[in-house]
């Protein structure tokens, strides 16, 4: 019975969760289905004892304790998994970088959004504080957008009174991966020093996934945290658990 109220329960709190999401962020939201599948999940773990009970059907002992084990592996995978991306959400940027690199987002037509916004802000920020910063927009044109990602990126920042000739473009990366070694083929050309200091801004649930990526490459690059949207920072930080095993088991970190 107590187990039957706890998944009862985190399958209200999942849905309630899904329904503010898709009432904040519309019901296309990246990874939102993911939320119903886990309600279903919880549902079916609430219900399935009572019923086995009834008729009574019992699980041997060895299916129940491979059961509890699995669980366990797949909970400690994902604490370490979470521990990692809090570590580089932590992370404090370095001062006066030769480059940073500020990765990507969904453009929708023209229009940034949020996420994307937050980075920009954040590369605002640090472009003032540092004035000899060069910086590197990097992303290419993907479904739904009239512009490059680079491109919008980089009306953004003169716009806001960054000097064009403070700005790279590279317009041609589809992911993370591709943003980093192609941004770096950039640098390489554009730098006087055969070993320049380059940072990397992204919203702070991606910083470990984005320097990961970097080491993999053969880069020391320093991650440079954005803000995140705060309504869709839990969403935020189970999609990202899965970005990062995927890359893990793909060789991309």
């Amino acid at each position: 019975m107590t187990m039957t109220i706890i998944f009862g329960i985190l399958a209200g709190v999942c849905f309630g969760y899904y329904i503010i999401m898709i009432s904040y962020a519309g019901i296309h939201t990246a990874f939102a289905s993911v939320w119903l599948a886990a309600v279903v999940c919880f549902v079916v773990l609430a219900v399935l004892p009572p019923i086995l009970a009834r008729k009574q059907i019992k699980f041997p002992m060895w299916f129940k304790s491979a059961a509890i084990v699995s669980f366990c592996l797949l909970l400690l995978l994902f604490l370490a998994v979470e521990g990692c991306i809090v570590s580089g959400m932590v992370s404090k940027p370095k001062e006066n970088l030769d480059y940073v690199i500020v990765l990507g987002a969904q453009v929708r037509g023209t229009k940034i959004t949020k996420s994307l916004r937050k980075r920009l802000e954040k590369a605002c920020e640090y472009l003032d504080e540092n004035p000899n910063t060069v910086v590197v927009v990097s992303g290419g044109q993907g479904k739904g957008e009239d512009l490059s990602e680079a491109q919008c990126m980089k009306e953004y920042l003169i716009e806001y009174g960054i000097s064009e000739d403070r700005i790279i473009m590279e317009d041609k990366s589809v992911n993370t991966a591709e943003n980093i070694e192609f941004s770096m083929k950039k640098i390489k050309e554009h730098s006087k020093k055969e070993l320049p200091q380059v940072g990397v801004i992204t919203n702070n649930f991606h910083v470990y996934r984005a320097t990961a990526v970097c080491k993999k490459s053969g880069y020391e690059i320093s991650g440079i945290a954005a803000e995140s949207d705060k309504i869709l920072f839990i969403n935020y930080m189970v999609r990202e658990f899965f970005a990062v095993v995927k890359y893990k088991c793909s060789g991309i970190i």
